[in-house]
């Protein structure tokens, strides 16, 4: 599939579901790798805006993360916020909602109506990871919406799609639960830890990769990271 250079892009996603406003990786360090090594905290960590506008269905679908602490804030607005087996809805006055590793969470509009939801997330270790997720996952829904036909005979657009995002998933410390049926418990982490493992070490053999170089900014590709 044709890559869209988006380095200098800092806004992506769809004005009328979710945008993820990302800062200018200019101003950051050199802090991650296409390689995805993802033990090093060096750097700050990338806040990223995030804006679902009134009416939108958007949802963060449940996922976990097994190397990083996420926060949210809520800046505007309320968000029905998933973490292990509580649902509750917050606002600006619950402050900085506090997500530890391995729970699994999700989020999305409290309600169809009233103002815009504007939230915030960053993670810990700073380590620029969130940045390069979204960036890679935003750009390859992009070129995959962009493209008129299928660039491959083997498997259709939409699963390749797929296919891909698991591959950047995998590699950025996202693990969603893929399987409704199993639940939220560690049999269903289990499953889907395994499952995004496999598809990851699939695709890596048909030439999916981890992130790209016509997506993430020089500014946060290690000299020496693995990029195609």
């Amino acid at each position: 599939m044709p890559r869209t250079n988006t380095t200098s892009w800092h806004t992506f996603g769809d004005p009328n579901s979710a945008t993820f406003q990302i800062p200018d990786a200019s101003k950051a360090p050199e802090s991650i790798s296409c390689s995805s090594n993802l033990n090093s905290a060096d750097s700050t960590s990338t806040t990223v805006l995030i804006r679902v506008p009134t009416s939108s269905s958007y949802t963060v679908d449940l996922h976990y993360h097994m190397k990083h602490t996420e926060y949210l804030r809520v800046v505007q607005g309320s968000a029905k916020v998933t973490l292990g087996p509580l649902t509750r809805t917050y606002t600006k006055a619950d402050g900085i909602i506090h997500i530890a590793k391995f729970v699994v969470h999700g989020w999305t509009r409290a309600t169809a109506d009233g103002e815009e939801l504007i939230l915030q997330e960053w993670t810990d270790p700073a380590d620029g990871v969130k940045e390069v997720f979204f960036r890679n996952l935003f750009s390859v829904i992009f070129d995959a919406a962009n493209t008129k036909e299928d660039f491959s005979k083997l498997l259709p657009m939409g699963w390749w799609v797929g296919w891909q995002i698991l591959v950047i998933s995998s590699g950025m410390d996202e693990t969603p639960l893929l399987f409704e049926s199993l639940g939220s418990g560690l049999i269903a982490q289990l499953v889907a830890a395994v499952t995004l493992w496999l598809a990851a070490f699939v695709g890596g053999l048909v030439g999916l990769r981890v992130c790209y170089k016509e997506y993430t900014p020089r500014e946060i590709r290690a000299v020496n990271g693995k990029q195609e």
